[in-house]
C-alpha cells in the first residue's frame, strides 16, 4: 500500500493543535515500510560491476535485466564508485552510455539511481516556486537520521550554494516548520 503523508497528518484540525500522537506517527513513518530498501552490497567490486554494465550495453542490443539487476543491489556510494571505475577502465561516461543504451521509464528510473545528491534535489524541488510539496519533504526530513539530515544539508549547500534550513524555515509555518526544523 502506497503511503500519503500530509501536513495534515500532523494536526488535530477540530483544535487547530499539533496533534498528540506525532512521536508515534514519525514511528510509523521511519518503519521499514517507510524507509529506503536499498543498503551497501556487503560485497561487491566496482570494477567487476563496471564490467557487467559494459557488457551489458555492448554490442546489439542492451541486456536491460543485467543493468536492472546490479544497480537496484547496490548503493548510492557504490553506484558513484561504479560510474567512476567505469570511466578508468573504458574511458567512458557511464551516465552518457545509460543515456544512449535506454528510454523512456526505465531511463528516468536507471539515471535516478544514478544521481548524486539525489534528496537534497528533491527538496529544492519541493520548495522552490509557488506551493511546497509538504509529502516530500516530511517523507525526507522526519525518516532520516541525524547523519543522514546532515549530508542532505551538506549536499544541498554544495549543489545549491543555499542552506536547507534557512529555505524550509521560509517556506513553511507554525506548527509544521517547527516539526521539520
Amino acid at each position: 500500500s502506497e503511503h500519503r503523508i500530509s501536513a495534515a497528518h500532523f494536526f488535530d484540525a477540530a483544535n487547530a493543535q499539533p496533534c498528540t500522537e506525532i512521536p508515534q506517527k514519525l514511528a510509523e513513518m521511519a518503519s521499514p515500510a517507510c524507509r529506503g530498501t536499498i543498503v551497501p552490497a556487503p560485497s561487491y567490486d566496482a570494477e567487476a560491476d563496471a564490467g557487467v554494465l559494459r557488457k551489458a550495453m555492448k554490442g546489439l542490443g542492451t541486456d536491460e535485466d543485467a543493468i536492472i539487476n546490479l544497480l537496484v543491489k547496490r548503493s548510492n556510494a557504490q553506484r558513484q564508485e561504479i560510474s567512476k571505475k567505469f570511466k578508468v577502465m573504458y574511458g567512458k561516461d557511464l551516465i552518457k552510455e545509460l543515456k544512449s543504451e535506454l528510454s523512456g521509464n526505465l531511463e528516468n528510473a536507471v539515471l535516478a539511481l544514478m544521481e548524486t545528491r539525489y534528496e537534497a534535489k528533491l527538496l529544492r524541488r519541493a520548495i522552490k516556486g509557488a506551493g511546497t510539496d509538504e509529502q516530500c519533504l516530511i517523507e525526507i526530513l522526519c525518516t532520516r537520521s541525524n547523519a543522514e539530515i546532515q549530508q542532505i544539508k551538506d549536499d544541498y549547500k554544495a549543489e545549491f550554494g543555499r542552506d536547507l534550513e534557512k529555505d524550509v524555515t521560509g517556506d513553511t509555518s507554525g506548527h509544521f516548520k517547527r516539526l521539520l526544523v
